[in-house]
């Protein structure tokens, strides 16, 4: 038999013993970071980012936003889905009833941020506020509760573009009148809506702040942003034309905090610029970095005014930077 001396083998003890509490403390340590790393990635894409404006499919947008959900990896019905409701005309408005009867018959489960039209081209807001198509709201809002009790409805959106038919500006009081009226109507059909007040991103053509309708009709504060072509490099336009600029993401932060109203982003993307994923990756980040002050976000995922889809290859380097970012 091999034989040592007692003190030696008291002091390979020791050092065994120092080992083992090293080897122990690492071991916690890297177990708490892969759980950090973990909650990290659990937290840096909740579905309240993921939302989006998709596409019509055969039978409505359902089908559309449940693939689009399966792409992100989102749980089903987790996500909120966008559409609009009404027309071009007073006529088309009265004849959109069934839409969202459409999204319940599919799924009774999703919920929706309904884009509300204030008026129709060569109808005055005025016209609005005094009541004269409180039918028409009537008949949205009875249409949009029984399928959706909870939705966000988005009220005369963009009111600082001069392309919309509710341009507010040299209208702001009609605007604001409107605007309280028609929540009325619609708070009459379920208590349980959401408003949301949302000007398009930058100064436009008019100070969004002017038509701010009161606190006691809006519950979320709304900028719709996308990738517009600008001069300089992506990092200098992300800073000068969208974080910095007026009635940018700033003002729109410090604005919804002084008001005391969570944020949305009911429309944004890339497209206008081209393929862009700086700008996916800032916007990304800056939902995470006021994850806390903010209601949802959906990414506008239809070729409209402009190309903005980013599920179909015609931006890939967005569209795998968005996939990354935006996945459960």
């Amino acid at each position: 038999m091999f034989r040592t001396d007692p003190r030696r083998r008291k002091g390979l003890g020791m050092k065994r013993l120092v080992l083992f509490l090293a080897a122990f403390v690492l071991t916690v340590l890297l177990l708490a970071h892969v759980d950090s790393n973990a909650a990290s990635r659990a937290v840096s894409n909740p579905p309240k980012f993921a939302g989006a404006f998709v596409n019509w499919g055969p039978i409505g947008r359902e089908h559309t936003l449940q693939a689009w959900e399966k792409w992100l990896k989102q749980k089903p019905s987790s996500v909120l889905g966008v559409d609009f409701y009404g027309g071009t005309t007073w006529e088309d408005s009265s004849k959109l009833s069934w839409v969202p009867g459409i999204w319940k018959k599919l799924n009774p489960a999703r919920n929706v941020v309904w884009s509300i039209p204030l008026t129709m081209k060569g109808t005055p807001l005025a016209d609005v506020a005094d009541g004269l198509h409180d039918a028409e709201f009537e008949a949205a809002a009875r249409a949009i509760s029984e399928a959706h009790p909870q939705a966000v409805i988005r009220l005369g959106w963009e009111m600082n573009l001069a392309e919309m038919a509710w341009f507010a500006k040299g209208h702001e009081a009609d605007y604001i009148k409107a605007f309280r009226r028609v929540v009325e109507i619609f708070r009459r059909h379920s208590t349980t809506f959401k408003f949301d007040w949302c000007p398009g991103w930058g100064p436009q053509e008019m100070p969004a702040d002017a038509s701010y309708p009161g606190d006691d009709v809006v519950d979320y504060i709304g900028l719709d942003v996308y990738d517009f072509k600008q001069e300089g490099t992506p990092e200098e336009r992300w800073n000068t034309f969208y974080v910095k600029a007026p009635y940018g993401l700033e003002w729109h932060r410090d604005f919804a905090r002084k008001h005391g109203k969570p944020m949305s982003y009911p429309e944004w993307g890339v497209g206008n610029a081209g393929d862009n994923p700086f700008f996916i990756q800032q916007m990304h980040d800056w939902f995470m970095k006021n994850e806390g002050s903010i209601a949802y976000a959906a990414y506008f995922d239809v070729n409209g005014a402009w190309p903005t889809q980013i599920d179909n290859g015609q931006f890939p380097d967005s569209q795998r930077l968005f996939r990354k970012l935006f996945s459960r």
